[in-house]
């Protein structure tokens, strides 16, 4: 079984040519917009008002991703520690009007279209927003979006490697293992589910912890 840190330009792991490991994250940060664009037509006015299982909604979910577009670091890490203290991200900042889920469809899609033919690469925590606000946009609307595995893989690890103390603390000396897939993170025992079951996690979104894996289900993990 692959283990996903092998993919990325880490220490503490083999040398290799790594001529084709890229950062460019172009591609999959503008795939995921898209699909949660697609959700957002399906879902319609009742989708749109959906609960999201952070206490928000579909519409502040995805007001509050629109609003994050171009943040600056700072502003994003202000923005993080607020959440962490409570905080909605409707109580820190105005967010953009977004006239229903037609009107904000079309803003992810023209955002990915202004991701993909921009020169420079895409920013990991912007691929995290996407990603999280795919998790919890499907969850609430009770279809599972598309996330590409390298994405998934790199948001887990980033999720992982700055998570809080309780999640750490669960995650500690443990491996995490996407069963549906193909990376690993970290060393250790492996904790498996699937990448969309482990990114909840890290998010801190619900309680549901990963689990140790059975025999031979993590392979080389």
């Amino acid at each position: 079984m692959a283990d996903f840190a092998r993919f990325l330009p880490l220490s503490q792991r083999p040398r290799t040519d790594e001529r084709g490991v890229t950062t460019d994250r172009r591609a999959p940060t503008a795939g995921v917009l898209r699909s949660i664009a697609e959700a957002l037509r399906a879902g319609g006015d009742p989708g749109w008002a959906a609960t999201t299982d952070d206490g928000g909604t579909v519409a502040t979910t995805v007001a509050g991703l629109v609003a994050g577009f171009d943040r600056a670091p700072a502003r994003r890490s202000l923005d993080s520690a607020q959440r962490a203290l409570g905080l909605r991200s409707g109580d820190l900042a105005p967010t953009p009007p977004l006239d229903g889920p037609v009107d904000a469809a079309a803003a992810l899609d023209t955002r990915a279209a202004v991701i993909t033919e921009r020169p420079q690469p895409t920013r990991l925590v912007e691929l995290d927003d996407a990603v999280v606000a795919a998790i919890l946009v499907g969850d609430a609307l009770g279809t599972e979006l598309a996330v590409p595995p390298l994405a998934s893989g790199a948001v887990a690890l980033r999720r992982a490697t700055a998570a809080p103390t309780p999640i750490k603390a669960v995650i500690s000396g443990h491996s995490l293992h996407a069963t549906d897939a193909g990376w690993t993170i970290g060393h250790g025992p492996a904790l498996v589910g699937t990448a969309h079951e482990l990114i909840r996690f890290l998010a801190g979104i619900g309680t549901a912890a990963p689990r140790p894996a059975r025999e031979g289900e993590a392979g080389d993990a």
